[in-house]
C-alpha cells in the first residue's frame, strides 16, 4: 500500500512540474543525408534549433506548436547518373507544425511531429559562382527526450524534410528527402 501512495504522490509531482512548463527550447546536432541517389547519400553536419509551446496537456498525451530550425553545411549534389552538377550545397529548413508527446510527465518521452513550411538551398557551382533555390518543405519526425533535471533533458531526433529546389533529377518526381539525425540539450520554461 505504501508503495501505491509513494507512485501516486510521483506522478502528481511530476505532473505539476510539467504543467509549469509549457515551452521549451532545443539545440541539436549531428548529420544531414540527402536521399537523391541511393549510391551516394550527400552526408553534411547538420544544426537544427526548435521552440515548443505545449497548447494542450491530456495526462498522458501532450500536443505542442513547434518551430525548428535546421540547416545543413557543405554536402554534395549527387544526380542519378553520378555526375554532380554543383561542387556542394547547404540547405536550410523552417517547417512549423505540431508536436505529439507520449508520456510528458515521465523521465523518459517519446514524440511525433509534423510540420509544412519553407527550405532555401545554396549552391557553390564548379565554375566558381553560387546559386540559390527555394521551396515548400514539408517535415515529419520522431524523438526522445530524456529529463536530467527539473527544466534540463537531452534530446535525439530523427526528422525528414522533403523539398524540391535542387534543380536535379531525383527518384521522388523532383523532389529531396534530407533526413537529419541529432542529438542535443532540451531547456524547459
Amino acid at each position: 500500500m505504501l508503495r501505491i501512495a509513494l507512485f501516486i504522490l510521483l506522478l502528481f509531482g511530476c505532473a505539476t512540474l510539467a504543467a509549469a512548463q509549457s515551452n521549451d527550447i532545443a539545440v541539436t546536432g549531428g548529420g544531414m543525408f540527402a536521399f537523391t541517389n541511393p549510391l551516394d547519400l550527400g552526408a553534411a553536419w547538420a544544426l537544427e534549433g526548435t521552440f515548443a509551446h505545449r497548447i494542450a496537456a491530456p495526462p498522458v498525451v501532450s500536443l505542442y506548436l513547434e518551430v525548428p530550425v535546421a540547416g545543413s553545411f557543405s554536402s554534395s549534389i549527387p544526380t542519378l547518373s553520378g555526375i554532380s552538377v554543383a561542387r556542394s550545397y547547404t540547405s536550410l529548413f523552417v517547417t512549423p507544425g505540431l508536436r505529439v508527446k507520449l508520456a510528458p510527465a515521465f523521465p523518459l518521452s517519446p514524440y511525433f511531429s509534423v510540420g509544412v513550411g519553407y527550405a532555401h538551398f545554396n549552391h557553390q557551382l564548379f565554375n566558381g559562382t553560387s546559386s540559390t533555390n527555394d521551396s515548400v518543405a514539408f517535415d515529419i519526425g520522431g524523438g526522445l527526450d530524456l529529463k536530467i533535471a527539473p527544466f534540463i533533458g537531452l534530446r535525439g531526433e530523427i526528422r525528414d524534410f522533403n523539398s524540391g529546389g535542387l534543380d536535379i533529377p531525383t527518384l521522388a518526381f523532383g523532389r529531396q528527402n534530407s533526413l537529419f539525425v541529432t542529438a542535443g540539450v532540451v531547456l524547459r520554461f
